[in-house]
């Protein structure tokens, strides 16, 4: 994690680059329209919402024993179950697998897990190739760039900046239209997944009563590679199960809606275990990371959060992500529901600058298609850093500052100089380079006071 002062002064940066701002503003201005207009298949979305709401929180509450009968079921598929307490066990059972199978390249999909356990980077340091399978991922790992929105990962990039990335690591023209960049970017795929023994995934949702992995997709990348690889690892977590197979007809276009404001994902998949007739894996493992969710979970108010289907709406319309851009939050999990979880799940030391990365504008809550109560649980979250003394010690100082100022008369009387100062070296820092500081008037409110009553 950047220092929360770095990730502070390169947020203001992007607020004010105009550039930055109309790529995100045209790219989630999309979303919201293909929102409106997909919302209308529903005659009472409200009432769909209450009935997620409902099942997910069942979910939470019975976690416990939903996981152990997803195991089960698993098992008796032909699968197997592996539990990972934090990211480093989920890392080691990888390693182990592709070493088992003498593998030097993986194909991965695009998976928040996958990046939570830092995946690409633990895997290129042991010489495992990585091919993402994923259009906007392939593009930002030949850049060598980080995702920047869960779902669509390069939406800070221009098509020129697509091109330019694309030309410098292939013989692509530079004037390369749109579709020759997509079916460039499929045919690379194609190449560099070919013969590639191992994919690794995240999930959507696991079902407990049949032991059934489920993965959408618009692309159709995961299916294929799981189809070609002889392994399937899943890297889950543990909130990711429900209770039985008809839920997904609650939750499956709810999320589609929600993430790109469709009826239904353009694949839908569900995996039971190994391939037991024609073309698919040979071996199928699932490895369900805790990596702190218990301990989220052991929070009464904001373990409402675990009920999150990861649909990444929240994100789009978020005042807040539109101005810093997902890099500033500095964080795996970003917008909204990052700044809810990342504190507790992380540690509310490190992470604490996340719990002002909202401006309770509650728009997050009201697209939430499981509603959850963000703007509450970030309150909450905020409440709890105060307690714990887990603010900015900068921040801390100023506020200290401007008490100690603000009881006494005499000292809000004081020289402007020493209060500039004051100003520049605790204000400054958190206030930004591109933003003038506040100027004092020439004279205190009292001294302008009784000159014109006197």
């Amino acid at each position: 994690m950047s220092d929360p002062i770095t990730l502070f002064q390169q947020g203001c940066e992007k607020a004010f680059d105009e550039e930055h701002w109309q790529k995100i503003n045209y790219s989630t201005g999309c979303f919201e329209n293909s929102f409106a207009k997909g919302k209308v298949n529903y005659r009472n979305l409200d009432l769909e919402k209450q009935r997620a709401y409902t099942l997910r929180n069942k979910s939470l509450l019975g976690l416990e024993k939903l996981l152990v009968d997803f195991e089960t079921h698993f098992v008796e598929n032909g699968g197997k179950v592996l539990w990972a307490r934090n990211a480093d066990d989920a890392l080691t059972m990888i390693f182990d697998l592709i070493r088992k199978e003498k593998a030097n390249a993986i194909t991965r999909s695009n998976s928040m897990v996958l990046d939570e356990i830092e995946l690409n980077g633990f895997l290129e340091r042991k010489n495992i190739r990585v091919v993402e399978t994923e259009i906007g991922r392939f593009i930002l790992h030949e850049g060598k760039q980080k995702p920047y929105h869960p779902l669509a990962p390069s939406i800070h990039l221009s098509k020129e900046e697509n091109n330019a990335i694309l030309t410098g690591s292939f013989k692509l023209k530079p004037d390369s239209t749109v579709k020759q960049m997509v079916n460039f970017v499929r045919h690379e795929v194609a190449v560099e997944s070919k013969d590639v023994p191992i994919c690794i995934t995240g999930a959507n949702f696991l079902l407990s009563d049949v032991g059934g992995v489920v993965l959408t997709e618009n692309e159709g990348n995961i299916l294929k590679s799981t189809s070609s690889a002889r392994v399937h690892i899943v890297v889950a977590g543990i909130a990711k199960v429900i209770p039985t197979l008809d839920d997904l007809a609650v939750l499956l276009p709810l999320l589609s809606l929600h993430s790109h404001g469709q009826s239904m994902a353009a694949c839908s998949s569900i995996t039971f275990g190994p391939a037991t007739t024609g073309q698919g894996p040979e071996q199928v493992y699932v490895i369900l990371l805790d990596n702190n969710r218990s301990e989220l979970l052991s929070h009464e108010k904001q373990r409402k959060v675990m009920s999150c289907i990861h649909c990444g709406a929240c994100v789009s319309v978020c005042p807040v992500y539109k101005n810093i851009g997902g890099y500033s939050y500095g964080s795996k999990h970003i917008g909204p529901m990052g700044v809810v979880m990342t504190p507790l799940m992380a540690g509310m030391e490190e992470y604490s600058h996340l719990n002002a990365a909202c401006a309770l504008c509650g728009k997050c809550v009201d697209i939430c298609p499981v509603k959850i109560p963000l703007d509450d649980l970030i309150i909450e979250n905020r409440h709890l850093a105060t307690t714990e003394k887990q603010g900015n010690a900068r921040f801390d100082a100023l506020m200290k500052t401007m008490v100690w100022h603000c009881k006494s008369r005499k000292k809000m009387d004081g020289p402007i100089f020493f209060k500039k100062l004051e100003m520049k070296r605790l204000l400054g820092p958190l206030w930004g380079n591109s933003r003038p500081l506040p100027e004092f008037a020439s004279k205190s409110f009292s001294q302008q006071w009784r000159e014109r009553n006197l």
